[in-house]
């Protein structure tokens, strides 16, 4: 009789066991966040899982040294390794024309001319976006990398001369 309560005995033990194991996997499984932890930087925007520096290295934007009230958006997929950024700035006309020459983003026309065709470029949800802009300027291009070609461009707000604003989309094609 001892035995077979013993035995009753483990098999609940054990049947307790399994069952608060499967309640723990299955509530990893439905928390679980493939895009891994939010970054830690208070320009980023909530939902960021890439750190600013890792993510303009990688699509070849650096941001001037003058840049001021800066805000980005970024994202590294967890399966396919596709990084996307949404990045805005204000900067002084030195700094913009430094950002431009380093960053390699082509402009199409004179300095002064307005493009007539502008993409749709939005700016972090967190942050400024052009949405707003007055007659922006528009500058990008693709640009190849190592895991393939990217798409990279800036619209530009010369409102106030001294304070351009400058918000800049970039994705991995």
């Amino acid at each position: 009789m001892a035995l077979r309560r013993r035995g009753r005995l483990a098999l609940g033990v054990a049947c307790a066991v399994l069952l608060i194991a499967s309640a723990i996997t299955v509530r990893l499984v439905l928390t679980w966040d493939p895009r891994g932890p939010d970054v830690k930087d208070t320009r980023a925007c909530p939902g960021s899982n890439v750190s600013l520096a890792e993510v303009t290295g990688h699509f070849g934007l650096v941001i001037p040294p003058d840049a001021t009230d800066v805000r980005f958006s970024s994202d590294l997929h967890p399966f396919f390794g596709e990084y996307s950024l949404r990045l805005s700035f204000q900067t002084t006309t030195s700094g913009l024309r430094a950002f431009l020459d380093r960053s390699g983003l082509s402009t199409s026309g004179t300095e002064d001319e307005a493009d007539t065709e502008p993409a749709p470029l939005d700016g972090p949800s967190c942050g400024f976006g052009s949405a707003s802009f007055h007659a922006p300027r528009y500058y990008g291009g693709e640009r190849p990398s190592e895991g393939g070609p990217t798409q990279r461009q800036a619209a530009v707000d010369r409102r106030d001369a001294a304070h351009l604003r400058v918000v800049v989309s970039a994705m991995d094609l």
